[in-house]
């Protein structure tokens, strides 16, 4: 007699449940930008702050910003995450 559910059971759960979002989304109807700047939006809210840092510095490179000034800050942005990857990697030596 089986009680309760398996950790892969859950797991499958939760990646339907986020399939499913993702579906939504889709079906919302939204283009290529709109797109990238969700999945920008989302990494953003992520709590691991170092995968954080990472995947808005590689969505940094396809994402359009608004204006000149916000490019400005994705710049600065990218520039003090490479420094601090590269203090880092020395430290870590």
């Amino acid at each position: 007699m089986k009680i309760g559910k398996t950790d892969t059971e859950r797991k499958v759960e939760k990646i339907t449940e986020s399939r499913n979002i993702v579906k939504e989304i889709i079906k919302f109807g939204i283009n290529e930008e709109q797109k990238k700047d969700v999945i920008y939006f989302l990494s953003m809210e992520l709590e691991n702050n170092d995968l954080m840092k990472e995947l808005c510095l590689i969505l940094k490179k396809y994402r359009q910003g608004i204006n000149q000034e916000e490019e400005t800050e994705y710049n600065e942005l990218s520039d003090n995450l490479s420094l601090e990857n590269k203090k880092s990697k020395i430290i870590d030596i």
